[in-house]
């Protein structure tokens, strides 16, 4: 059973530039194909297993269901919202005798099916991406983030670079007096393969590797932005995007208990990336 409402929205989007594969167009034709993100996206999703649209007799255990999904495909080598997804997270059936425990986000695996997609049609270069996520539907990542701290730690010292990390919410959650402990607790998640320092003032212009508007403004119109963050990370890819946003999505969780969206962008200095 799905929980469609709109405590249960998760929207993704990848942004930066991407260079069509000289073949694709030739390929389109010959096979008359009309891909997109959205195809692309549940293709990579289903061969995977972790979401699907077939409909068959049985309930599929989908980490997520998708709703829409687009992007900007533009060629003129500015940083474009080049994917996005809209999806609903659903509440799997009660195992008798148990409580239920909310599974982690799926952001990993969502930002790897965005990224096949995009990767499958060009060469892409990833500026940023944006996380629209419902905390209160989100389990305790504190186990999964210390099993794979080794995975950041292996990464070439030479692709060291900086992000920034911005998060908004509702005013009345007042993360701004929040932001040590959040600090602290993000810090703490990373098993030193992360540096983090807060930004003030918090602002939309220190995250340039973002295309704006994002996906999902409907849905976070009453969100403000409430804190911002200096990320020293090993490397720059999809997977730390990801893993980046995991951390302060659990760190704000944590820290303060709080139900409902919360956006959380990654950016990356674009002529760096």
């Amino acid at each position: 059973m799905s929980d469609t409402g709109l405590d249960a929205t998760f929207i993704v989007g990848l942004h930066g530039v991407l260079d069509k594969h000289p073949w694709i167009e030739h390929v389109n034709a010959e096979f008359d194909l009309e891909e997109d993100v959205f195809s692309l996206a549940v293709q990579r999703a289903s061969a995977f297993a972790w979401s699907s649209t077939a409909l068959t007799g049985e309930q599929a255990e989908n980490l997520w269901d998708h709703n829409d999904a687009g992007g900007d495909w533009t060629p003129d080598g500015a940083v474009r919202q080049l994917a996005w997804l809209q999806s609903s997270l659903p509440r799997h059936a009660r195992m008798p005798g148990r409580a239920r425990r909310e599974p982690r986000l799926p952001i990993l695996p969502v930002f790897t099916v965005l990224a096949d997609a995009l990767r499958r049609v060009g060469a892409v270069r990833l500026t940023g991406t944006h996380t629209l996520a419902p905390l209160h539907r989100a389990g305790d990542a504190r186990l999964a983030l210390a099993e794979n701290a080794d995975w950041y730690t292996l990464a070439n010292p030479a692709d060291a670079t900086t992000l920034t990390v911005t998060v908004s919410a509702l005013p009345s959650a007042r993360l701004a007096e929040r932001a040590d402990e959040i600090r602290e607790a993000a810090l703490a998640r990373t098993y030193g393969n992360m540096r983090v320092a807060t930004r003030k003032p918090a602002t939309a212009a220190a995250t340039p590797g973002l295309a704006r508007p994002l996906a999902g403004m409907v849905q976070a119109e009453r969100l403000r932005l409430a804190l911002a963050f200096r990320c020293d990370v090993r490397e720059w890819t999809t997977d730390v995007a990801a893993w980046t946003t995991e951390v302060f999505a659990d760190s704000i969780r944590a820290v303060t208990g709080l139900s409902g969206l919360v956006l959380i962008a990654v950016s990356s200095d674009p002529a760096a990336a």
